[in-house]
């Protein structure tokens, strides 16, 4: 069996069902194993970073494991950003580097890049050296992949070592099942236990550890025993079903970007804090104000490294989200007594009370009628047209994410995919296609700026191409928002910084997709029904809608009943 052979069979074992990418240097000997595979589907992405956000994408989609590949050279210098992302936002991504012949590397032969590019931005890496190494690091990458807190990783493949020969008993590979994850202290739960139940206000934030983890269930759990107001992250958006009477929407303790007007108000009352599976990364996680001091803090992650990063955690458990969680609910159980527990009407009263002032200032904004008009109202008449319960929505970097990350009410599980540690323009689009193979039974859609869409909008053809029907909602304000608010100011970027132009409506319909571009609000919820018809049908679609620029939410400090 030839190295490349055993690579293939190694990943069809571990379940993987596409590959996205770009052909390049030292991926050849790939090629006929990957033809012959009855099981993965692999095809081209317009550029390598999209490779990686397709299987980013998949992952946050389907919490399981994404592959992309890469050549050597330019091609694995250009996934570095898709890599970061999943780095930051601790996504599961296997991504395979082909590499020159082990016996040209250090010659400084043309397009050599070596895989110590990815050193910092990986959860681990290796390399083929001998072809019966292969089955071997094969399983250390899945390990890792699956275990603990997730991240990507890389497999620098020499083309040599993929073409070598072995017996077929030497790369024979079986797979490491679904990883291992480690259970808490049991003293750390018993002292946690303790906080939870003396405190007279508790409060659960939910990060994208507690989402990744499948800890939905004892998310919810827990918050309607102790009767706990449930504010999320970013990237844990929809863990905790935000149409609950419990849920506050985005806004962990102490504050944080894009914090709806209820979190902001609770988090003033909250005595005990347990954050599971977040990281407090400034400046989406936490704005970074200290802590009162009489308020004690849990910290549940999978990672150590976030543990005591940013706040010293009164408890500090290092431990999955979910079999923490477990055992943090029979503790409670255990001091609250048989039958006891539940959720209060008086704490669901005043978060209901907080979340009709809040959304009642931006009542005006959603229905606003002014030409052009605004990426909130963009959102909110998409809204009305879907079923939450079946569409997974996705969020871009900028504006994009200010507009759809507050006032998405996400039902289920995964039916939202936010990315906010490293925040690339144009990242949602490999996202969607990524997320649209992974839940093909979901309409999949995502909203990006027209300069994001300047960035990635080619991959509208790979959505095209390969029959994958997503939603792409291009929200164009003539150029950076924040850039043409800012661009009269002496201080400010000037004009040619700030303003694009393009009718991207054009470019999607030129490339193959159901196209529309929508200039007066009237208009937008018929092109949404008739752009997600064309999804039903099998087609990817794109609507662009004229918007004027409009500053993302600001968090006042006096916000309060």
């Amino acid at each position: 069996m030839r190295g490349a052979e055993a690579v293939i069979q190694a990943l069809e074992k571990e379940g993987v069902r596409y590959i996205s990418g770009f052909a390049g240097g030292g991926l050849a000997p790939l090629w006929e194993p990957m033809r012959a595979s009855a099981s993965i589907r692999v095809f081209a992405a317009r550029h390598e970073r999209l490779g990686v956000e397709i299987a980013d994408g998949y992952a946050r989609a389907t919490g399981t494991v994404g592959v992309a590949m890469t050549g050597t050279g330019p091609g694995a210098t250009n996934t570095l950003t898709g890599i970061a992302g999943c780095y930051a936002d601790h996504v599961p991504v296997l991504l395979l580097m082909g590499q020159h012949p082990l016996r040209n590397l250090g010659k400084d032969v043309q397009q050599e890049v070596a895989s110590s590019i990815f050193d910092g931005l990986v959860k681990w890496k290796g390399t083929f050296t001998r072809v019966d190494d292969i089955p071997g690091l094969i399983r250390r990458a899945f390990t890792a992949l699956r275990s603990g807190s997730p991240g990507p990783v890389v497999l620098e493949m020499p083309g040599d070592v993929l073409s070598a020969e072995a017996p077929d008993e030497a790369l024979h590979y079986e797979p490491v099942g679904p990883g291992h994850r480690s259970a808490p202290d049991p003293h750390d739960i018993e002292r946690a236990a303790d906080i939870l139940v003396q405190a007279q206000y508790p409060i659960l934030n939910a990060g994208g550890g507690a989402l990744s983890g499948g800890a939905a269930d004892e998310v919810k759990e827990l918050a309607e025993l102790l009767s706990t107001p449930v504010a999320t992250t970013l990237v844990g958006k929809s863990v905790f079903p935000e149409n609950h009477p419990l849920a506050l929407g985005l806004g962990v303790y102490p504050r944080s970007r894009y914090a709806t007007g209820p979190a902001l108000h609770i988090n003033r009352k909250a005595d005990a804090v347990l954050a599971v599976g977040n990281s407090f990364r400034l400046p989406n996680g936490t704005d970074g104000r200290p802590l009162p001091p009489d308020v004690k803090l849990i910290h549940i992650n999978a990672d150590p490294a976030d543990l005591n990063k940013t706040y010293r955690a009164d408890v500090a458990i290092l431990a999955d989200a979910k079999l923490a969680l477990r055992d943090l609910i029979e503790a409670v159980r255990d001091r609250l007594g048989s039958g006891k527990g539940g959720v209060k009407d008086e704490v669901v009263a005043e978060i209901q009370r907080a979340r009709a002032k809040w959304l009642g200032e931006w009542e005006a904004t959603f229905r606003d009628e002014s030409v052009p008009t605004n990426g909130y109202r963009a959102v909110h008449d998409l809204m009305q047209v879907i079923d939450p319960d079946k569409t997974i929505a996705i969020h871009d970097a900028g504006g994009s994410r200010g507009y759809v990350s507050q006032f998405w009410v996400a039902t289920k599980p995964l039916t939202y995919i936010g990315m906010g540690g490293m925040a690339a323009m144009g990242w949602s689009m490999g996202a969607a296609i990524g997320a649209k193979l992974g839940r093909p039974d979901h309409l999949v859609v995502h909203f990006l700026g027209d300069a994001s869409f300047g960035m990635t909008g080619m991959d509208v053809e790979t959505a095209v191409r390969m029959g994958i029907p997503t939603l792409t909602v291009v929200v164009n304000n003539g150029g950076t928002g924040g850039g043409m608010m800012q661009m009269e100011r002496p201080s400010g970027p000037p004009p040619a910084m700030a303003q694009l132009s393009g009718n991207f409506s054009v470019v999607a319909q030129g490339l193959g997709a159901h196209s529309e571009r929508v200039e007066h609000p009237d208009n937008l919820m018929p092109a949404y029904r008739r752009a997600i018809q064309a999804t039903e049908d099998g087609q990817a679609a794109l609507v662009e809608v004229m918007i004027k620029p409009m500053r993302t939410p600001d968090l006042p400090d006096d916000w309060s009943l």
